[in-house]
């Protein structure tokens, strides 16, 4: 494996690690964030979609 390649999956494991490490409260947030950020790319392809209504609190 080169060194780039090992840089890179070290940094995509600890990313990892990091995600896991978080309060369910802001995976939420994240989750959530994700849900907007989506919800007009899949309403343009003439899909049904829900975004939970929480306040982010940002």
């Amino acid at each position: 494996m080169n060194k780039e390649l090992k840089t890179i999956l070290e940094a995509k494991e600890a990313r990892r690690r990091d995600l896991a490490a978080l309060p369910i409260e802001e995976k939420i947030r994240i989750l959530v964030r994700l849900q907007r950020m989506a919800a007009p790319i899949e309403r343009a392809k003439g899909r049904d979609v829900r975004v939970w209504e929480i306040p982010l609190g940002e």
